[in-house]
C-alpha cells in the first residue's frame, strides 16, 4: 500500500504523474486510487496517458466518455461492463478507468471473476499493454485480487501545501492574511483535502470579502461535519473541567504536563519533543476514568472523538478492517485531537482464544490498531479506558503505543472530601454548611460515581422534605443508603488492585516523587513485557 499528496495545484498533479508512470511503464495491472478528488485525478490519468485510449464505466452511467462523461453504452452491471471490455481484440495501449468498484464487488464475485480474468490477460498476453484504475473514495481489495492490485492513498496536504493554497487563494482575489492567522488556518486546516481547504476558504473570502481569524471556526464546524457523516465516529461535547475531576493529582499532573506540549506542538517538535501519544486508564467503574478523557480534552482544547470499535464490524470480507481504517484515518483528518476508545477491553477480548471467524477479525483490527499507535504521527492523542486489564493482551501496554497507564483505585479520605466538594458546590451548595471531613470518614470504599448519587440523593431528599437546605442528616441518611452497593464491590477492587500493582501500573492517585522511581517502574515493565512477540497486523 503506497500514500500519495494532495490536490489542488499543477506541482501536485505533475508528482502524481511522475509517482504513477513507472507503475503504468512496468505493466502492474490494477492501480486502486483512494480518493474523493475525481476531477484531479481525471487530469492525472489524462497526462499518464500520453495517446493511449481511455475506457470507463461509473456506476451511475455505466460505459462514458472519459472527457464528456456522456453514456456511449448503458452496462449499469459491473460484470457486463467487464465482459464487454473482455470481448475487445485489441486491449493494446488503454486506459480502463473503473469508478465506485467497491460499492459492488463485496457483494458481487461475478465482477471479482471477471476483473480477475482481465488482470490476468494484462500481465500475461504480451498484446494487451493496459492498466485498471479503479477510482474510489474507499479501499477495497477482493483476496482473488490482491496479487493484482497496488492500493494508493491520497494523503492531505502537509502545512507548506495548505499555506500555498491559502497564499494562492489570497493572491487570486487579492486580500492579505496575517502571518500569525495562516499559521492558525494551517493547523486547524490539517487533514482535509485540497478541495475541502479551497472551499472553505472560498466560503469564507464570501462572508465578508477576506479570509481571516474569524475562518478557523468555519474549518473547525467543517471537522465536525466530516464526523457526523462518517458514521465511524462520535463527536462527543467536552463540557468537564479538570478542575471537576476529583483526586488523580499524579494523572493530572502528568496531563498537565503533556497539554503543555500539545499547546504549543510546533514549538515542542522543533526542540526535539515527540508527540504525545496517549495513556491507557484502567480500574473500577465510576473512579473517574470517563470523566478524565472529557476533561483532557478540555485541558487541550481540543476537539474529543469517541471510537466504538464494535459499530466497526461489517458484514463483508475486510469490510470490518477497512471501517477501522477510515475511522483512524478520519481521526487524523480532525487531529489536533483527542480519540478515546471507551471500554477497550471489550473491544478486543479474546484475541487468539479460537479459530472462529469472528477471533479472527478481532485479531486483525487489533494488529492493526497497534500498528497504528505505534507508527502514527499526527497529533491524535488517545485515551484508552477499561474496567478490567486481565483480558487485555499484554501487548498493548508495551512501551510506544502509550506515553502511560494509569489505574485509578476507589479514592481514599482526602480524595472523597474532594469528590463532595466537587459535586455539592457543582449544584451551588454552600460548602460551608456540611462537614467534608465527617462525610469522608464514612464513605469510605464509596467510588467517585457514588459519592456524586449521595449528594444527589441528599439534595432531592431535601426538596422532597420541603427544607431551605440540605443539612447534614440528609447527606448521612443517603450515604446509608449508597453503602451496599459500595460493599458489593470491595472484593473485587482488591483482586483487580493486587494485579495493577503487581503489573506496576502507575496508580492515577499518587504523585511521582523521583524520576528513579519512574525508572524503577519502567524498567520492571520492560522485563514482564520483553518476551512478547508483536501480532502481525
Amino acid at each position: 500500500m503506497r500514500s500519495v499528496g494532495p490536490g489542488g495545484c499543477e506541482t501536485w498533479i505533475e508528482a502524481q504523474r511522475k509517482e504513477l508512470r513507472p507503475f503504468v511503464e512496468s505493466h502492474y495491472p490494477i492501480l486502486h486510487v483512494v480518493t474523493f478528488e475525481d476531477e484531479q485525478w481525471d487530469q492525472v490519468i489524462r497526462e499518464l496517458a500520453d495517446g493511449r485510449v481511455i475506457l470507463e464505466w461509473n456506476l451511475a452511467l455505466g460505459r462514458v466518455d472519459f472527457e464528456t462523461k456522456r453514456t456511449l453504452a448503458r452496462y449499469l452491471n459491473l460484470p457486463d461492463a467487464l465482459s464487454s471490455f473482455l470481448n475487445q481484440d485489441d486491449l493494446g495501449n488503454h486506459f480502463i478507468v473503473i469508478r465506485d468498484a467497491h460499492l459492488v464487488l463485496p457483494k458481487c464475485p461475478e465482477a471479482i471473476s471477471r476483473l480477475r480474468t482481465l488482470a490476468g490477460r494484462i500481465v500475461h498476453d504480451n498484446d494487451t499493454k493496459a492498466t485498471i484504475f479503479l477510482i474510489s473514495s474507499r479501499a477495497y481489495v477482493a483476496p482473488e485480487l490482491a496479487p493484482f492490485v497496488t492500493v494508493f492513498h491520497q494523503e492531505p496536504p502537509e502545512d507548506d501545501e495548505i499555506e500555498r493554497l491559502i497564499e494562492r487563494h489570497a493572491g487570486i482575489h487579492g486580500y492579505k492574511v496575517e502571518e500569525a492567522i495562516v499559521n492558525d488556518l494551517v493547523v486547524a486546516c490539517r487533514g482535509l483535502s485540497g478541495y475541502e481547504i479551497t472551499r472553505l476558504l472560498n466560503r469564507g473570502y464570501q462572508r465578508d470579502s477576506v479570509v481571516g481569524a474569524d475562518d478557523v471556526d468555519l474549518v473547525i464546524e467543517e471537522k465536525k461535519q466530516i464526523v457526523k457523516k462518517s458514521g465511524a465516529l462520535e463527536m462527543v461535547s467536552a463540557t468537564a473541567e479538570i478542575d471537576q475531576v476529583g483526586g488523580l493529582k499524579g494523572l493530572k499532573a502528568w496531563l498537565d504536563q503533556k497539554a503543555k506540549v500539545m499547546h504549543d506542538l510546533a514549538e515542542a517538535r522543533r526542540f526535539g519533543v515527540e508527540t504525545p501519544k496517549g495513556m491507557i486508564i484502567v480500574g473500577m467503574s465510576g473512579c473517574g476514568k470517563s470523566l478524565t478523557a472529557k476533561a483532557t480534552s478540555a485541558l487541550f482544547g481540543l476537539p474529543l472523538l469517541r471510537l466504538d470499535v464494535g459499530t466497526l464490524m461489517g458484514r463483508y470480507v475486510g469490510e470490518s478492517e477497512a471501517n477501522m481504517r477510515d475511522a483512524l484515518r478520519l481521526a487524523e483528518t480532525v487531529s489536533p485531537c483527542v480519540l478515546w476508545v471507551d471500554e477497550i477491553e471489550k473491544a478486543f477480548t479474546g484475541i487468539g482464544g479460537s479459530d472462529s471467524a469472528g477471533s479472527q477479525i478481532t485479531s486483525r483490527l487489533f494488529g492493526y490498531f497497534l500498528t497504528w499507535m505505534q507508527e502514527k504521527t499526527k497529533p491524535v492523542f488517545v485515551v484508552a479506558t477499561a474496567n478490567d486489564i486481565s483480558v487485555l493482551p499484554p501487548e498493548l501496554l508495551r512501551k510506544g503505543r502509550f506515553d502511560e497507564a494509569f489505574y485509578v483505585d476507589f479514592p481514599d479520605k482526602e480524595e472523597r472530601a474532594e469528590i463532595l466538594q466537587v459535586h455539592y458546590e457543582k449544584r451551588q451548595r454552600d460548602i460551608k454548611e456540611i462537614d467534608l471531613t465527617a462525610l469522608s470518614a464514612k464513605t469510605d470504599g464509596f467510588s467517585g460515581a457514588d459519592l456524586e448519587g449521595v449528594v444527589k440523593d441528599a439534595i432531592e431528599r431535601a426538596f422532597v422534605d420541603d427544607k431551605r437546605k440540605v443539612a447534614m442528616e440528609d447527606l448521612l441518611h443517603a450515604i446509608e443508603s449508597n453503602r451496599r452497593h459500595a460493599n458489593m464491590m470491595k472484593d473485587e477492587a482488591k483482586k483487580l488492585r493486587d494485579q495493577y500493582e503487581k503489573k506496576r501500573i502507575r496508580n492515577a492517585s499518587k504523585v511521582m516523587s523521583s524520576d528513579s522511581e519512574a525508572n524503577k517502574r519502567d524498567s520492571h515493565t520492560a522485563q514482564i513485557l520483553s518476551p512478547l512477540v508483536m501480532p502481525k497486523p
